[in-house]
């Protein structure tokens, strides 16, 4: 009786790890396939953040995150972040606006001699030292494959799910209103004001007031509101964009009580 009890405990357990096993290997392979179509694509629509978007502090040499668009959907993120002694790569894939998978890469500077003679770091060549690549399913990770050591001082990354979520929804953001941000790009006057002046830049707003810079503000666009926000106060000041076309801009100001429009007009 007791054998028959550990033999019944023991099929029970090989189906269920088997089932596990299968059902696995057809969602990696799946992805793989998702993966390939992905790769694949060779006229997506491109959006960019700003380092300070993607970044709690400024790259040594240089940094970029941009977000490849098919079908009105963010399909892949390729984030370049230049260290002191590698170039920190990492693609991050999406399939129905989820996570699929991550391949990140440290790939460190050759070294070269300078005119001096001292050794140096040859920026322009590198070689992949480390690699890890993670597999998701449903926000999960399922598999991961680890080659190669860490490079010095640069601690590899481990979580990405919350991170990518985060950038895919301020590409979202840029990609929905592309038209606005793109319409809103160049010199604007205040009509009532002419001595005011703003600069918008990508996605960065810059007041000048008699020809003098006053505030650097960063501009997010959501349900026609512009939320204008300033790292050194942490305020965010929000515009209702009334109307917008090649020539003017109206606004209403709802820090304003009395929700009075303020009219810019266009200059070269």
């Amino acid at each position: 009786m007791v054998m028959k009890w550990k033999l019944i405990v023991f099929l029970t357990f090989f189906w269920v790890n088997f089932s596990f096993t299968q059902e696995n290997e057809a969602t990696m392979t799946a992805i793989k396939d998702q993966i390939e179509i992905i790769d694949s694509y060779i006229e997506s629509d491109v959006f960019s953040l700003d380092p300070e978007e993607f970044l709690d502090q400024i790259a040594d040499h240089g940094a970029e995150l941009n977000g490849y668009y098919e079908h009105e959907r963010l399909k892949k993120i390729i984030r370049n972040i230049g260290m002191p002694n590698a170039m920190v790569i990492t693609v991050f894939y999406f399939w129905n606006d989820q996570l699929i998978h991550v391949n990140y890469k440290q790939r460190q500077y050759m070294e070269t001699k300078n005119s001096d003679g001292f050794v140096v770091m040859d920026y322009s060549n590198a070689f992949t030292k480390f690699e890890s690549k993670h597999y998701f399913d449903k926000g999960n990770e399922i598999y991961k494959i680890v080659s190669g050591q860490a490079v010095t001082n640069i601690e590899p990354e481990e979580t990405f799910v919350s991170y990518s979520l985060r950038m895919k929804s301020l590409l979202d953001n840029k990609f929905k209103n592309r038209g606005t941000y793109e319409a809103l790009q160049g010199k604007w006057i205040n009509v009532q004001f002419p001595d005011e002046h703003m600069i918008f830049e990508e996605t960065i707003r810059f007041n000048f007031r008699d020809g003098k810079f006053l505030k650097r503000l960063k501009v997010k666009i959501k349900d026609d509101i512009m939320h204008c926000s300033s790292p050194k106060d942490k305020y965010v000041y929000k515009y209702k964009i009334e109307s917008l076309n090649e020539f003017e801009l109206v606004v209403k100001d709802l820090q304003d009580t009395s929700s009075s429009l303020v009219l810019y007009k266009k200059v070269e």
